[in-house]
């Protein structure tokens, strides 16, 4: 049952069942007196509820607390590299990047891997500006969807890959390639990204890979919000997975699936506004692997502009939860199925969307502790472990540290480890919180508003992209 623990195999599992079994019951024991006078006082369907709701918190908390141990460290491959042999299809959606376009192509010149085994395709999906023609001047193949050719299917990037991927399929160009890029229009790259994703594929054959993403700009909170996001998501979700064997999350830009997999799996087909949560599902459904590159870096541009960003993360918020609830019960009845526990793992990501609430408590708690400090007689002792004598709710409790410790810590870490800062990143730091807490409160709007109108995966948010150069702090 836990066979999926295996790069770490016996202390991985006894502290698995330490922390995440072990935590919440032992939790879950020290309040159980209070259980009684909550449900004299609320009732029992409000008891249900908010232990229900309370013990899932704690699962998903402690899950995120055990997976944080293996992301400290140096970050070393564990594959050698080797010369290259795989052939690389990369495809570039593109609606409206006139702007970037030309910068993106010619960034890609820089690319350490022979001409011969990469080929880029821009797909101008339904482009009204100058796309196409600049895509063209550049000399790289160009599919434009407004030809319709094909029949659309979706709506959105997905709708446009596919779209791509069967005129690539009826031309015969598609089947010459071993894996498919999928590479936003506005994207830099690391030289070596192919290089490293063809010595890890050759290595380890991954069904699919997904590079590390990094943020082209992070000059202003919003978007050094959005970079410091992505640093620690890197190295304490990213890297953690992949420490412990388990399949890692597909990014919607910068990474690589095998075409195979695309042939046999009905390609880009997506029903949701996240096609890359969709196809990291779908992956693991069909008993393929995904895994994590944390050596060769795609840098992409994030808005600048809060509202742009709210719309943006709207959408992937929308998205996310329609994903979650659509494979709720599969993935529950592959694992009771197979004991597999990478399907707990898939939900426990699915319904994960918790953590930017638990970042408002977080900062809650930080007052009352200040609170106490300066004025001890109203009562409150934040550094109890628990305190069910003056509240039904305990907001002061061992939980609180473990938000603290699951969340701002690895925040910190995650910045002072990986991210390309020239300078003391020390005095940067404060900043840096500031912003990665600001861009979490925000996206716990859009998460709300995503839960109450998941249904709708109709309506498509194009973001715009402006930058031609990286813009840095």
């Amino acid at each position: 049952m836990f066979k999926h623990f295996s790069k770490l195999d016996s202390w991985a599992l006894v502290l698995f069942l330490l922390i995440v079994i072990g935590g919440p019951i032992l939790i879950l024991f020290s309040i159980s007196h209070s259980f009684l006078p909550f449900i004299h006082h609320f009732g029992f369907v409000i008891f249900l509820i908010v232990i229900s709701s309370s013990t899932w918190v704690l699962l998903l908390t402690m899950y995120y607390v055990f997976m944080m141990l293996f992301g400290w460290g140096k970050a070393r491959r564990d594959y050698p590299l080797v010369a290259p042999k795989s052939r690389f299809l990369i495809l570039i959606p593109a609606h409206n990047e006139a702007a970037v376009i030309t910068a993106t192509l010619e960034h890609l010149q820089q690319l350490d891997y022979p001409q011969a085994a990469y080929h880029i395709v821009v797909v101008s999906d339904q482009s009204t500006d100058q796309t196409t023609a600049l895509a063209a001047a550049q000399g790289v193949q160009v599919i434009d969807t407004s030809h319709q050719r094909y029949q659309r299917v979706g709506v959105g990037k997905p709708a446009g890959l596919q779209y791509a991927l069967d005129e690539l399929t009826d031309s015969g160009i598609l089947q010459q390639y071993d894996l498919v890029m999928v590479l936003d229009a506005d994207n830099f790259t690391d030289p070596n990204l192919l290089r490293e994703l063809d010595s890890q594929y050759q290595a380890k054959h991954f069904t699919a890979i997904q590079a590390y993403l990094d943020s082209k700009n992070d000059n202003t909170l919003l978007t050094l919000g959005y970079a410091m996001s992505y640093w620690t998501m890197n190295r304490f979700f990213q890297l953690s997975k992949y420490r412990l064997g388990l399949d890692n999350s597909i990014g919607g830009t910068g990474f690589v699936v095998e075409r195979q997999w695309l042939e046999a799996n009905h390609g880009f087909q997506s029903h949701s506004l996240t096609e890359d949560l969709e196809m990291e599902i779908r992956i693991v459904e069909s008993g393929g692997t995904v895994g994590w590159n944390h050596f060769a870096r795609i840098y992409d541009e994030k808005p600048d502009h809060l509202r742009a960003s709210m719309t943006q993360r709207f959408r992937w918020s929308r998205g996310h939860w329609y994903t979650a609830f659509h494979n709720l019960v599969p993935l529950l009845h592959h694992f009771l199925k197979t004991g597999d526990l990478r399907d707990l793992d898939q939900l426990s990501y699915l319904f994960s969307m918790r953590q930017n609430f638990q970042y408002l408590l977080a900062s809650f708690f930080g007052i009352a502790w200040v609170i106490s400090l300066l004025m001890p007689s109203l009562g409150l002792h934040p550094i109890w472990l628990i305190d069910v004598d003056r509240s039904y709710f305990v907001p002061i409790t061992l939980i609180n540290w473990l938000i603290l410790l699951e969340g701002f810590i690895p925040m910190i870490a995650g910045f002072l480890y990986d991210a390309n800062w020239e300078g003391s990143k020390w005095l940067i730091t404060p900043k840096a919180v500031l912003a990665f807490f600001w861009f979490s409160l925000t996206y716990l709007i859009v998460q709300i508003g995503g839960l109450l109108t998941f249904p709708n995966q109709k309506a498509w948010a194009h973001t715009q992209h402006v930058l031609t150069v990286t813009h840095h702090l």
